[in-house]
């Protein structure tokens, strides 16, 4: 038979009867299961079992199979309806943590903690109508066991995270900021997963130390003093806006530094000490700190290696000091003692003056002075080229430098003074050059130093050289003037600035005569003996035997006996004589020397 032949109307009129019979078999079951739950609800809500009564109150109103004591139902779960909140509550939350823990979502799951603190202040409020409910509810629920175990699970997780950081912080620089998370993460679990507050703050305290001294110590070991100061600083950010103390952070930093900068100092690491220690003093300031033991160290350490310095600098170890002083600079401002020490070793040590003076070989002679001509130190070099130069320094270390001419014969230089006679006569330095000669002569070139430049005063050769200061002549012994002739001394007079030949010397020697026979010696070099007073006009007398003359010239105020040297020219004038006023010879006088008796 095929299904076609079976699906006759009288069949299907069968089974559709047999369909409705089990419809209303059903619907028979739903109005009797709902009437006897409402009747099981009224019971237990008449006993007092209100948790009961508003399950079997729920399950009614779920069942619409007959419409029965809808009202009663929709009154009783009205008044009920805190119990539902609570027992709808609990079972989403249970989920919600199944779900959570299932994804280690820690900052969902502390919302939902937080979920539960806010539905128990609401409901398990003591001697409030529903904490006997929410206390039962709860304890079927198992939410404080799944509760404790998520974050008995998050503790685990998260001391474990923290441990492996710092293994890793102890043996690489790179950073663990993901270690932080951890702590904080730590921190949020409440006191009574941990065995309440004193237990929590044991363990996190001894876990946090571990790991930070660790990561501290490892920047330390590799020399990275500015990362370790920053992750310091850091640390202690972090740690403060979480409300939390962590002493150990600074003491660990106090460690760490004091050793480095020791090993600094030992070392004689002066430059590295400095840029250590303001690192750290930017750190204390960023800190907060206004004292602790490596400010001190740096304050005390700073202040004897000034003095060291210091020390160098009268010890004329001057490149020492300088370098030291240098070293220090990032650390406290030293370019003044810099510039004192450079004062006081350009003076000690005037050749720095000149350019490239501080290069062993640059100059072939120097010569040098302190404390004159208006300077605080002047030298004056001949290179290596045989060009003159001049540098002097004022006192508040002002260089100044001038170049001159190519100094002739410069290879046969024996010597280069400044020459103080030339020098005070000039009001100029004058730099002499000496060189030496195969005849046994020597020449001598000077140059006078002005602020426009240095020129040549002269240039001669001879045995040697004098200053006349009374007419600013220069005689030179053993002139060789290119005639053959040794021996002769010459006189050079200064012309347009520079001295020439003028003529040779000769010495000049003086007859005795008496006064009488002055007039038989015009123009000639004599000398007489006499007695000189000055008369009422102020002229000076000089009675000789008998005759009176007129003194004029270089008498040097001297009175008395006394040989007067000079000559008469043939003048004549009016003198003051015991006789009275008389017409008598003028003697102009070379030099006037005293005949009378000092008395000591």
């Amino acid at each position: 038979m095929t299904i076609k032949q079976a699906l006759t109307l009288q069949n299907i009129m069968i089974i559709l009867c047999i369909f409705m019979l089990v419809l209303l078999g059903q619907k028979a079951l739903g109005i009797k299961g709902k009437m006897e739950t409402v009747r099981e609800a009224g019971r237990l809500y008449a006993a007092g079992e209100l948790i009961a009564a508003e399950n079997q109150y729920r399950l009614a109103a779920a069942n619409t199979a007959i419409r029965y004591k809808e009202e009663e139902i929709a009154a009783r779960l009205k008044e009920l309806a805190p119990i539902t909140a609570i027992r709808s509550s609990l079972r989403g939350l249970v989920l919600t943590l199944e779900d959570q823990l299932t994804v280690k979502d820690f900052t969902g799951y502390m919302e939902s903690y937080a979920s539960l603190l806010s539905l128990k202040s609401k409901y398990m409020v003591t001697g409030g109508p529903y904490e006997v409910y929410y206390r039962q509810l709860s304890a079927g629920s198992g939410i404080s066991e799944k509760m404790t175990a998520g974050f008995r699970q998050f503790k685990e997780q998260f001391l474990a995270e923290l441990t492996e950081s710092q293994k890793s912080g102890a043996n690489n620089t790179t950073g663990t900021a993901s270690a932080e998370g951890f702590k904080w993460s730590l921190l949020q679990i409440p006191d009574a997963y941990y065995g309440g507050a004193g237990a929590k703050e044991k363990l996190l305290a001894a876990k946090f130390e571990a790991h930070d001294t660790a990561r501290l110590k490892a920047l330390a070991a590799a020399g990275s003093f500015g990362p370790m100061l920053d992750s310091a600083l850091s640390m202690e950010e972090a740690y403060k806006s979480h409300s939390y103390t962590a002493d150990w952070v600074e003491d660990q930093v106090q460690e760490s530094a004091t050793l480095i900068l020791n090993k600094d100092l030992d070392g004689g690491r002066t430059a590295a000490f400095a840029g250590h220690a303001v690192a750290y003093r930017k750190y204390a300031e960023s800190a907060g700190l206004k004292s602790s033991k490596v400010l001190k160290l740096i304050d005390n350490s700073t202040t004897r290696l000034l003095r060291e310095a210091a020390r160098q600098v009268r010890g004329g170890q001057y490149a020492e000091a300088i370098r030291l002083y240098g070293d220090l600079n990032p650390l406290q401002d030293t370019s003044e003692a810099v510039a004192a020490a450079t004062l006081a070793w350009n003076t000690a040590e005037p050749l720095r003056l000149l350019p490239g003076g501080d290069v062993q070989g640059s100059y072939t002679l120097t010569a040098s002075v302190t404390g004159r001509y208006g300077a605080k130190a002047a030298v004056a070099g001949v290179d290596a080229s045989g060009r003159l130069v001049y540098a002097e320094m004022s006192d508040d270390g002002i260089i100044s430098t001038r170049n001159g001419g190519t100094v002739p014969d410069a290879a046969a230089l024996t010597e280069l003074t400044f020459d103080e006679s030339l020098s005070v006569y000039s009001e100029v330095p004058v730099v002499a050059a000496i060189g030496s000669r195969e005849d046994g002569r020597r020449t001598f070139t000077a140059y006078t130093i002005r602020p426009e430049g240095i020129s040549q005063l002269f240039s001669f050769a001879g045995g040697s050289y004098e200053l006349m200061t009374e007419d600013g002549s220069i005689r030179v012994s053993d002139t060789d003037l290119a005639d053959g002739q040794d021996g002769q001394t010459a006189i050079f007079r200064q012309l347009n600035g520079t001295y020439e030949f003028s003529e040779i010397y000769r010495e000049v020697t003086y007859t005795p005569i008496d006064a009488t026979q002055l007039e038989l010696h015009p123009y000639e070099k004599v000398n007489l003996s006499c007695d000189i007073y000055i008369d009422s006009a102020g002229r000076t007398i000089a009675s000789s035997n008998g005759r009176y003359l007129i003194l004029q010239g270089e008498t040097g105020g001297v009175t008395g006996l006394a040989v007067a040297s000079g000559q008469f020219e043939n003048g004549y004038d009016i003198a003051e004589t015991d006789a009275g006023e008389q017409y008598v010879p003028v003697f102009i006088v070379d030099s006037v020397g005293s005949l009378s008796i000092q008395m000591p």
